[in-house]
C-alpha cells in the first residue's frame, strides 16, 4: 500500500521525467531541422540594397556573405553558419553569443568531452547540451566603468567577451560584485 506522500513523490518524479522528455524532444527537433549550408545559393549579383559591406559584429572585419539565407544582409559567412538556424548557438538579438567557445576560458573545462552524462548522448544533442553548460561573460560591464567597452556599440566586442562554465561565471559574478542589484540594494 502506498501512502499519500508516496503518491505525491511518484507524481513529482513522473512530472520531472515528462518535463525533461519534452525538453529533450525540443532539442532533437532543433538539431534535426537545422538548415544545411550546402543548400545555400550564392547571390548572382551582390545587391545594391546592402547599405553595409562588413559583418555587423563588433571585432569582425570580414565582408558580408555572398550566400542567401538567414543573416545574409548583416553577417559574414563564418558568423552566418554559427546562427541557430544552421544548428549553431549564435543569436542576432544577443550578438555576444557568436564569440562563445566550446570550453571554459578560466578553468579549461570542456563539458562536451569531459562530462560522463553528456557523453552518453548522441550527436548533435551532445554538442547542444554541452554548449548550454557554458556562458559568455562580459569582462567589463557596460554601465560600470569609463573604458572603451562602455558604449553600446563595443560592449559585445570579442575582446570583452569570455566563455566560462557555470561555476566560474557564478564565482566571477560574486567576486566582481555584479550580483548586487542597484535598484534593490542601492549602490555597492
Amino acid at each position: 500500500m502506498i501512502d499519500r506522500n508516496g503518491i505525491e513523490c511518484y507524481y513529482n518524479i513522473m512530472s520531472n521525467v515528462i518535463d525533461f522528455d519534452k525538453r529533450f524532444h525540443k532539442l532533437r527537433a532543433l538539431s534535426e531541422h537545422a538548415r544545411d549550408p550546402k543548400n545555400d545559393v550564392k547571390y548572382d549579383k551582390i545587391s545594391h540594397k546592402r547599405t553595409i559591406t562588413k559583418c555587423c559584429l563588433d571585432g569582425c572585419d570580414n565582408l558580408l556573405t555572398h550566400y542567401k539565407g538567414p543573416g545574409s544582409m548583416t553577417l559574414c559567412r563564418e558568423h552566418q553558419l554559427l546562427l541557430r538556424e544552421y544548428g549553431g548557438h549564435g543569436r542576432m538579438d544577443r550578438k555576444y553569443t557568436f564569440w562563445k567557445k566550446s570550453y571554459c576560458e578560466d578553468c579549461g573545462r570542456h563539458p562536451i568531452t569531459h562530462n560522463k552524462q553528456i557523453l552518453k548522448l548522441n550527436e548533435p544533442i551532445r554538442t547542444i547540451v554541452g554548449m548550454m553548460m557554458l556562458s559568455v561573460d562580459h569582462i567589463q560591464a557596460g554601465d560600470r566603468s569609463s573604458d572603451k567597452y562602455t558604449n553600446s556599440n563595443n560592449i559585445n566586442h570579442k575582446d570583452n567577451c569570455k566563455t566560462v562554465c557555470d561555476e566560474c561565471h557564478k564565482l566571477k559574478t560574486y567576486l566582481s560584485g555584479d550580483h548586487w542589484s542597484n535598484s534593490f540594494h542601492g549602490e555597492k
